[in-house]
């Protein structure tokens, strides 16, 4: 997450960046990797803001809906507004009604998850996930947030970069993340390396959530993003041959037919 500091950075390259705007939004995502309440000395904190200032964006996004207010703890938490931002971007994603059948089927097959996400900054975002009801993985669900080195689909887009594109974002996450490249820079090197004969991205667990996944990059585009695809399956019973045999390959298919529906080829 951005602060203050990087705020004035941003502005001094750009005199048209909306710095107030943009200061609100950072009290927004606060709950993306902390979701409980908040008192606004937590947001000044974080944000490197003054409680002035934090008071003034809390009262503008509480009016607009954004926040709601605890008023026997003091502390604030999102709001219904905050929701309706997502549901445009959800119901327009491009394709996925029609593969919601074909994701599930897959769910059910491999008695895990299926999920669609995008890259945003250091970050996948999931837009749907379909998962097979009998089991026990945790679904990650619409909106959920994964760092890119942390998933297959992370990992998927990863490869489809430039060289150079793909040092300087590694280079990135090992300044910004440390743990987290500590533990995925090694994995993610791996799906990359591979990722052209196998067509496919694989993460075996390095995220830490116990989990084993494949991820394709589409070729289709949701804007400038390309739509990612992930399988998961609980670590405890799958083998990494299974992920190399049948699902990577079911996941494939799964992304062939969506591009050839698409009318991409």
């Amino acid at each position: 997450m951005k602060d203050h500091d990087d705020l004035r950075r941003v502005r001094e390259e750009d005199p048209y960046f909306a710095g107030t705007l943009a200061k609100g939004l950072l009290i927004l995502q606060t709950f993306v990797s902390d979701p409980r309440a908040h008192a606004n000395s937590e947001f000044a904190a974080k944000l490197g803001l003054s409680r002035p200032t934090v008071s003034r964006l809390c009262r503008s996004l509480r009016t607009l809906g954004f926040l709601d207010h605890d008023e026997r703890l003091d502390r604030y938490f999102i709001g219904p507004a905050a929701v309706t931002l997502g549901y445009p971007y959800v119901i327009n994603t491009p394709m996925l009604g029609s593969l919601r059948p074909a994701m599930q089927q897959l769910a059910d097959r491999i008695e895990g998850a299926v999920s669609v996400g995008v890259t945003m900054d250091l970050d996948v975002v999931y837009v749907e996930t379909c998962t097979y009801e009998e089991g026990t993985l945790k679904r990650p669900g619409v909106g959920a947030v994964r760092g890119i080195l942390e998933t297959a689909m992370g990992r998927a887009w990863l490869a489809q970069l430039p060289a150079g594109e793909r040092e300087a974002f590694l280079s990135r996450v090992r300044r910004e993340r440390p743990d987290e490249f500590t533990r995925c820079s090694e994995g993610a090197r791996e799906s990359v390396a591979h990722y052209a004969k196998r067509g496919f991205a694989i993460n075996l667990g390095d995220a830490g959530f116990g989990v084993l996944a494949v991820g394709v990059a589409a070729r289709l585009h949701y804007g400038p993003r390309r739509l990612l695809f992930n399988c998961a399956v609980p670590g405890l019973r799958t083998k990494k041959a299974q992920l190399l045999d049948t699902i990577g390959p079911g996941l494939m298919q799964l992304v062939g037919a969506a591009d050839r529906q698409s009318g991409l080829r």
